[in-house]
């Protein structure tokens, strides 16, 4: 396994612009219960940039950190200016070289990349993902901009200029990102990103539903869904197979120790990511900032608190807490190693946050049981399985970056 996977990196979201030119009705960073983004100025300030870098040097200083995973995010990003990301970035390499290995990468709706977007890319090595929902009436309706238009050309523009310098090797190659949605035909959403728009590297997010949503669809819908988008995956194996990483990552741990031990420290550290507002501000994961308001610190910050200090705080210790104990039903699951109850926030009630099994379970159960199946085809399969699933993960949140297990 290499270094990246033995648990001795860091992943870090900084939002660049605490607005954004979008209007996802889904998005909770804007639309429902997360407000933290009222509390910061529009777009990142650069004497925020200057503390978050000495706050990551610090950091890496102190507790080792050979490896450094900058995600830069919104809203919308590529909202800050042009010269402004250029001297951002410089200020990050210019802090950190000497001290750490640094990634940069971008999560962008992609309506405003254009050929100057892709010259900065490319002068910093950052590896840029887009986000689009489905084919044009899907993304239009899903993802419209401010004025209510859609902004599904706009996106797919973007998208074509990146996969673009991407092969001329400018760039780092460039996945999309989609929200699965069970209303759709999950095979014809696959479908559209590979035969119309040439995307071979994707990953479907579930939504962010927790126990406490009335509007959670059923599982059957779900279950359906994503037997339509395996389906579809499955017809293009060939000479230029389809990543889906929801799917790959279960097939190449059920197949391999070595990648089931890879995916027990994503899994472990699924939530290991520490996120810095345009203020300033440091929270965990924006996703399970806005199951609760108790998640939302904003009297910590790059400028008072380490490092260290923020990974042994409550908040951080909860969910390590969390992570490392299933809930009941998870912990004699035949899958418990490679799902490991699935992600926090769709395991979250009000009193009991994460003690419950995820609300897509029957569905994660349903991914896990096609995923055995494709790998069982193989010879010599079934007892390769059986005994990694048999095993215990060899990762715990607790053991990485946590200052209060090594105290």
């Amino acid at each position: 396994m290499t270094e990246l996977f033995r648990g001795n990196r860091l992943d870090v979201v900084l939002k660049l612009a605490e607005r954004c030119n979008l209007a996802c009705p889904y998005c909770y960073y804007f639309e429902q219960e997360n407000n933290i983004s009222e509390l910061s100025r529009a777009l990142i300030p650069e004497q925020t940039v200057i503390d978050t870098a000495r706050f990551l040097r610090q950091g890496a200083q102190e507790m080792g950190i050979k490896n450094i995973f900058l995600g830069l995010h919104g809203g919308e990003p590529t909202l800050l200016p042009k010269k402004r990301f250029d001297r951002m970035c410089t200020i990050f390499r210019e802090e950190l070289a000497d001290y750490t290995q640094l990634h940069i990468g971008m999560q962008t709706n992609g309506t405003l990349v254009d050929a100057e977007w892709i010259d900065l890319f490319a002068k910093h090595n950052v590896m840029v993902g887009v986000s689009i929902d489905g084919p044009k009436d899907v993304h239009d309706r899903q993802r419209p901009d401010r004025r209510g238009r859609g902004s599904y050309d706009n996106s797919v523009r973007g998208l074509k200029l990146l996969q673009q310098a991407a092969k001329e090797r400018r760039i780092p190659a460039t996945g999309v990102l989609c929200v699965a949605n069970p209303d759709l035909h999950g095979g014809d959403v696959i479908r559209h990103f590979v035969e119309e728009l040439d995307v071979h590297s994707l990953n479907l997010l579930l939504p962010r539903e927790g126990h406490n949503n009335t509007y959670l669809q059923s599982q059957d819908k779900w279950i359906r869904y994503f037997n339509e988008v395996i389906d579809y995956w499955l017809q293009t194996r060939g000479s230029n197979p389809v990543r889906i990483y929801l799917l790959t990552e279960i097939v190449l741990a059920l197949m391999s120790e070595e990648y089931a031990e890879g995916l027990d420290y994503q899994r472990a550290n699924r939530h290991g990511i520490v996120t810095v507002s345009a203020e300033g501000f440091l929270g965990p994961d924006d996703n399970i900032m806005a199951l609760d308001k108790a998640f939302c610190l904003t009297d910590v910050t790059v400028r008072n608190t380490t490092l260290a200090q923020f990974f042994g705080s409550p908040i951080w210790q909860t969910l390590v807490k969390s992570i490392d104990t299933p809930p009941t039903k998870c912990a004699s699951c035949d899958w418990y190693r490679t799902c490991r109850s699935g992600d926090l926030f769709n395991r979250y009630a009000p009193g009991t946050h994460f003690d419950q099994a995820s609300v897509f379970c029957e569905t994660l159960d349903s991914i896990h049981t096609a995923m055995a199946s494709i790998v069982s085809q193989r010879e010599g399969a079934l007892e390769t399985m059986a005994g990694i699933l048999a095993t215990a993960p060899r990762h715990a949140a607790r053991d990485f970056l946590n200052p209060v297990a090594t105290a």
